[in-house]
């Protein structure tokens, strides 16, 4: 029997001679592409769509965010807002304020913070109510730091509030001093009054020595805040000082020489390092009555 053999044609479909490659429409949809690129119509579809996991921003109004913390709001004037707390209050553990939460552990009464109402969370002061009126500015330096500052004492709070020894300010080194004296004074500041003026200290403070050197009487203080002092140079010790007694701000430590002029000198020491009295005083104190009248004037209003 013969055998019979046909031809293998696979499973490939014939060449259709009819179908033509679609140029135009490759050339149509790469413009399309060009001019949806470089008219950011790419990026505009890709911002509208939503990413997952992404959380809605929600912003809080003053009213909203006081109430939040616990608070009573107020609107004030000026586009102000006032949101209060009372001390005693269970509520009061919610403050949102470091400065604040300090507040409660050494005053009682009441505590308004006044802000913005645009800006919560950058208040202008805070007032206490207690048996009487205080008032903290946030006041901003020219650091752009803020530091919280009492109005009355123009002081930083909280922290040392140190006063002037005498009116008069400290003295400027002259040229022509001593390279001696120059020495002596790396380690302290010099100050010049008239006759027998009384020498205050510069804080409260616990008196741990009395005695005299070359340079006449001397007072050594423990002022708290890792902070003493030594006043070395008086004509005369106040006669009711006494080791361990705490001596206030307006009680004089002692008093000038009985001349027409004379110097005392003074060494603060802080966390046991020395400081000069100058930026010691301009650190204690960052704002002066000017600039306070400034601060307010910007306000529109008084605190």
């Amino acid at each position: 029997m013969p055998l019979e053999f046909q031809e293998y044609k696979g499973n490939h479909k014939p060449l259709n001679s009819n179908h033509k490659f679609p140029l135009l429409r490759l050339l149509l949809i790469a413009i399309f592409a060009f001019l949806a690129y470089r008219f950011g119509l790419v990026t505009a579809i890709a911002n509208a769509l939503p990413l997952g996991g992404e959380k809605t921003q929600i912003t809080l109004t003053f009213e909203e965010k006081c109430h939040s913390y616990g608070g009573k709001f107020k609107p004030l004037e000026n586009n102000i807002g006032q949101c209060s707390w009372d001390i005693t209050d269970s509520t009061i553990y919610r403050v949102h304020s470091s400065f604040l939460r300090y507040l409660t552990q050494v005053f009682s009464g009441k505590i308004h913070w006044i802000a913005s109402k645009d800006h919560f969370d950058l208040p202008y002061g805070v007032v206490l109510e207690d048996s009487v009126k205080h008032l903290f500015l946030n006041y901003r330096k020219k650091d752009s730091t803020y530091v919280w500052v009492d109005k009355n004492s123009l002081c930083r709070y909280p922290g040392p509030c140190p006063q002037k020894p005498m009116e008069r300010a400290a003295l400027k080194i002259p040229e022509s001093f001593d390279f001696e004296g120059q020495e002596e004074l790396l380690a302290r500041d010099v100050f010049n009054g008239l006759k027998e003026a009384p020498v205050l200290p510069i804080l409260k403070g616990k008196i741990l020595l009395l005695g005299k050197d070359s340079s006449g009487y001397f007072v050594d203080l423990d002022h708290g805040y890792n902070i003493s002092s030594r006043t070395m140079g008086l004509g005369a010790l106040n006669p009711e000082l006494a080791l361990g007694k705490v001596i206030e701000l307006n009680v004089p430590i002692g008093y000038l020489p009985p001349k027409d002029s004379s110097s005392i000198f003074l060494t603060i020491r802080q966390n046991g390092l020395f400081v000069r009295w100058e930026d010691f005083y301009n650190e204690s104190k960052p704002i002066t009555k000017e600039e306070l009248d400034l601060f307010q004037e910007s306000l529109g209003f008084e605190l």
